[in-house]
């Protein structure tokens, strides 16, 4: 079940221009997928060559989101072991000093402020690029939620703090005994904030560290 939809960002305009004069930065830094592809899909339409990104270097937070990357044919300068935001930061403060170097955040609309909080602390300038935007998916496309409704359901699996908060806006009753698996202690933390109970979370925080601790959590219970 589907709670959320990319749509484009609110100012697709703003974007294309710091997508088109992303060789100015010292740094570009993608937190998503969605973002690398919504990236590339503006700067291929303004370059024909992926030179003209210049000497600017790319960081990107998670394996799915470093692989995108170089789906485009660019190499992947930076790619913590951790995939939150915080993580990016550390390693910036261990590179040294980032004083007055520029840095592109490639990024959803109303996502954390960590980075261009932090990065800007540490003297860096840093712009932000709205790629897209999450917004609620009010459609039942694939009949789940109302197969929810009728059926229940064992588990439900949370990828982001807006999944989280867009399924309870949905106002759907909780199956009894449903148990909550998150992808990651910030999604995590939205949904305890939200006074749900987390009983699995991922110690990679992508969807293949989420299945695997599903995995895991079922056979350890199985074998109690």
């Amino acid at each position: 079940m589907s709670t959320t939809k990319i749509e484009p960002p609110t100012d697709l305009r703003e974007f294309a221009e710091l997508v088109q004069v992303a060789h100015i930065y010292d740094w570009i830094v993608f937190t998503s997928p969605n973002g690398v592809d919504a990236f590339f899909e503006i700067f291929y339409k303004l370059y024909d060559d992926a030179r003209e990104i210049g000497g600017a270097k790319i960081a990107a937070i998670g394996p799915a989101t470093a692989q995108r990357v170089r789906d485009y044919h660019l190499h992947v300068d930076l790619q913590p072991e951790e995939f939150v935001a915080e993580a990016v930061v550390r390693h910036f403060q261990k590179l040294g000093g980032i004083e007055n170097l520029r840095i592109l955040l490639a990024r959803a609309e109303k996502a954390r402020d960590v980075l261009p909080r932090e990065l800007s602390k540490l003297g860096a300038i840093v712009d932000e690029a709205f790629a897209y935007r999450t917004v609620p998916e009010t459609r039942d496309l694939t009949g789940a939620r109302e197969r929810l409704l009728e059926e229940g359901a064992d588990l439900i699996t949370f990828t982001s703090s807006s999944t989280v908060e867009n399924f309870l806006g949905l106002g759907l009753p909780w199956p009894k005994g449903m148990r909550v698996a998150s992808i990651g202690p910030i999604t995590s933390k939205t949904a305890t904030d939200h006074g749900l109970k987390i009983d699995i979370q991922a110690r990679r925080h992508d969807i293949e560290g989420l299945v695997e601790a599903i995995r895991k959590f079922f056979v350890t219970e199985k074998m109690q």
